[in-house]
């Protein structure tokens, strides 16, 4: 340490400068650092992409009855032939049988999407924050919920700092 008066060499413990008397001011104390964006919203993203990835499962098993109703006929009630086939089976739409099924498939590929995307961003695993840029855009257009947690999923993670921020807290 030196004196900023005359240059003289100083030791730590010193109030005053020896050669001139000059007062050191007080050194200034180390600050802890600051959380960044990416540090104050990772966790809250994570637990929210989980969360999404439940809401979609149970909001699909309680609408899925009724699609496979529409789609599957109405016609068929218990294990019996009845006389409950008004058009026959798979009315209004005899040649989907198909599609809630694959509806299904999309929806519980897109729940486990993006309950992936959040457990990986629970850990802080390197890979994570890609991941969920890519879920959010994929999300971005199912309606109010998905919205919304996209577009606080890209604010959080997609400009150029948060980059750097995630690469210093991921565990590798």
């Amino acid at each position: 340490m030196f004196c900023s008066g005359c240059g003289q060499a100083m030791q730590a413990f010193e109030q005053v400068c020896p050669k001139c008397g000059r007062p050191v001011p007080p050194m200034p104390l180390a600050r802890p650092a600051a959380y960044s964006r990416v540090q104050r919203h990772v966790q809250t993203v994570a637990i929210l992409w989980i969360v999404w990835a439940a809401w979609s499962m149970i909001g699909w098993l309680i609408a899925f009855p009724f699609v496979a109703g529409v789609f599957g006929g109405w016609g068929v009630w218990g294990h019996g032939h009845h006389d409950f086939y008004a058009f026959g089976p798979g009315f209004p739409f005899p040649h989907m049988l198909w599609l809630p099924w694959f509806i299904t498939l999309l929806v519980c590929g897109r729940a486990f999407l993006a309950a992936i995307t959040g457990i990986g961003l629970l850990r802080r695993a390197p890979w994570a924050r890609t991941l969920a840029i890519v879920t959010s855009f994929l999300t971005i257009i199912k309606p109010l919920t998905g919205t919304v947690l996209a577009i606080y999923t890209l604010w959080v993670l997609l400009p150029a700092p948060s980059s750097q921020e995630y690469e210093q807290i991921a565990v590798s």
